[in-house]
């Protein structure tokens, strides 16, 4: 009698509810298979892992058998936030530099908005040369850039310090911690203003503030056997 109502629910709310079961406690998500038949049946479609919502995902210390296979079974079904979230611990974890890049790029190439932004400001930074400027500009929009920063602060799980950050990376820091404003540039008078920068100094801010946070988020990832 339960499950009266849920047998006439599309199957495309039930994909919804049980997305947001699993990303809220992955135990839930199993007692919600068992429960209901629609929920099992949706649970074991290739499609359901491919657009599982990974950023939001509870990392639940009790359950981390079942959050590893979870995170793996939607990298294998080629979820875009999976391959990106690998990809992140590849480069700043593991300092597999190529590697981690490789995958970010393909989760923009599947469409995820933030792998792109991740992807063109990581090129941003490292293409400032020895007089300290940059080269490979993105064509991001300043709207574009504001949302992604706040996705970045507000969405993604933050404060994984305690890892070694590659070398290239550190030293990338170095080089652009100081290049925030020239003293010949008009900008230097509105520090407060970001609105009338120039676009040399919007760009030098965001990608020092990019390096300083971007890192913070690359948790780690759950390697197969």
């Amino acid at each position: 009698m339960s499950n009266f109502y849920l047998e006439s629910v599309p199957p495309s709310i039930l994909h919804k509810i049980l997305s947001k079961v699993a990303t809220n406690h992955i135990r839930d998500f199993g007692s919600a298979r068992i429960a209901f038949s629609g929920f099992n049946q949706i649970g074991r479609d290739d499609y359901f892992y491919q657009s599982a919502n990974l950023f939001g995902f509870n990392d639940w210390i009790e359950e981390v058998n079942a959050v590893r296979t979870f995170r793996l079974r939607c990298y294998q079904a080629g979820n875009p936030e999976a391959i990106y979230l690998r990809g992140m611990h590849e480069f700043f974890q593991l300092h597999l530099l190529d590697e981690g890049i490789e995958k970010i790029r393909l989760a923009a190439e599947r469409g995820l908005e933030l792998a792109k932004f991740v992807d063109g400001m990581l090129n941003l930074a490292f293409s400032v040369d020895d007089g300290g400027l940059f080269h490979n500009y993105p064509n991001f929009s300043r709207e574009f850039v504001h949302r992604m920063n706040c996705m970045i602060r507000t969405v993604l799980p933050s404060g994984h310090w305690g890892y070694e950050k590659p070398q290239e990376f550190m030293s990338l820091l170095e080089r652009i911690k100081n290049l925030i404003f020239s003293n010949d540039c008009r900008c230097s008078s509105a520090i407060e203003e970001p609105v009338l920068w120039c676009d040399r100094c919007f760009w030098q801010c965001e990608v020092w503030d990019f390096c300083n946070e971007i890192h913070l988020t690359a948790a780690n990832w759950p390697i197969e056997d």
